[in-house]
């Protein structure tokens, strides 16, 4: 993402707010600090560290799109997070991102690891805001059977029929 900043047409108006982090792996916010003076892009980065969970809201939907160039992703609660505050998505191709973000719907799937195609798919969302707006109304539907009173509701009902079946 750092990287894909000096990529963009009109990169003086981009912000990026990095949320995370401060765990025991100290050596990479230093890398990542340190690429941000190489790119010479520290007036448009901030990173936060690890912000309280009641909190996130408040900063995807101050969003106008959630990143995710991750390496690896379980599941992808961060997109669902993102997408359910209305903000569409731009990930890396990989694990539960695959399922969880709608190539083109919800937001855009990056196959390869380069800032390139990162820079291409976040200038093209954050030009066009029909775009934006179309995938962020989408981002919200497609994040509904998430919700945490059906998900509730699909456990019980999973536990009923395996209470019933133990009779």
């Amino acid at each position: 993402l750092l990287s894909a900043i000096p990529h963009l047409e009109h990169p003086a108006g981009v912000k990026v707010v990095v949320i995370g982090g401060g765990g025991e792996d100290v050596s990479e916010g230093a890398r990542l600090r340190h690429l941000v003076g190489e790119l010479a892009i520290d007036d448009q980065v901030s990173f936060l560290g690890r912000v309280a969970r009641p909190l996130l809201p408040y900063y995807y939907n101050a969003a106008d799109v959630c990143v995710i160039p991750s390496y690896y992703e379980s599941f992808g609660m961060v997109a669902v997070e993102a997408m359910a505050c209305g903000v569409p998505v731009v990930a890396s191709r990989v694990g539960g991102l695959e399922t969880t973000v709608r190539d083109g719907e919800t937001g855009f799937l990056i196959p390869w690891h380069c800032p390139e195609p990162f820079a291409e798919r976040l200038e093209l969302l954050l030009g066009n805001d029909q775009l934006r707006l179309s995938q962020s109304m989408a981002a919200r539907a497609a994040v509904e059977p998430y919700r945490w009173s059906i998900i509730a509701d699909s456990l019980l009902e999973v536990y009923g029929e395996l209470v019933g079946h133990a009779s």
